[in-house]
């Protein structure tokens, strides 16, 4: 199976709503791996894989937030996402939570978590 053959399959199970496949697909648009760099395409995959709470695309999906991957920075948003993570076991999410913790961010509201 050649590059195109397992970029076709990935692109498949991504539309599926396979989140492992969306997150990476998302890494290969961030990147430019196989394909035309495109954030914004990226992000797009990344938060489908977040919402379907798969905890190392939460995760990810904060730090497009945090990093501006596709828009304006948002660092309360990406908290927001860090927390989610974090409370699916993701040990990652905990740390960078409390970064943006330590460097004075504000907190997400209560329940929005």
């Amino acid at each position: 199976m050649d590059a195109d053959q397992r970029f076709a399959l990935l692109r498949e199970d991504a539309e599926r709503g396979v989140a492992r496949a969306q997150r990476h697909l998302a890494n290969r648009y961030l990147r430019g791996r196989g394909v035309a760099r495109d954030p914004a395409l990226a992000a797009q995959w990344m938060r489908r894989a977040a919402e379907q709470r798969f905890p190392p695309a939460m995760r990810a999906w904060g730090e497009y937030l945090e990093q501006g991957v596709a828009g304006p920075a948002d660092p309360a948003a990406a908290a927001l996402w860090y927390r989610r993570a974090a409370a699916h076991g993701d040990p990652l999410a905990r740390d960078l939570l409390a970064r943006l913790e330590a460097a004075g961010q504000p907190p997400t509201p209560p329940g929005s978590g």
